[in-house]
C-alpha cells in the first residue's frame, strides 16, 4: 500500500488543529513585532528630541490594555 494513504487518518486530523495554531502563533508575532516598532519610533523621537506625537503613544497604550 501506499504510505500516504496510510498514514492520511492520522495527518489530516494533525493537520487540521495545526492550522488554527499557527494562525494565533503569527498573529501574535506580528501584533509583538509592531508594539516593537512603535516603542523603538517613540524611543528614538526623545532621544532626538522631538514631539512625540499623542498618536502614537495611543497606539502603544491602546496595544497594552488589548492583552
Amino acid at each position: 500500500m501506499n504510505p500516504l494513504t496510510d498514514l492520511s487518518p492520522i495527518l489530516v486530523p494533525i493537520i487540521a488543529l495545526l492550522v488554527p495554531i499557527v494562525a494565533l502563533v503569527a498573529w501574535a508575532a506580528v501584533k509583538i513585532a509592531r508594539l516593537n516598532l512603535l516603542n523603538e519610533t517613540v524611543r528614538q523621537l526623545g532621544k532626538n528630541g522631538q514631539p512625540i506625537p499623542p498618536e502614537l503613544l495611543e497606539k502603544i497604550a491602546g496595544d497594552k490594555r488589548s492583552r
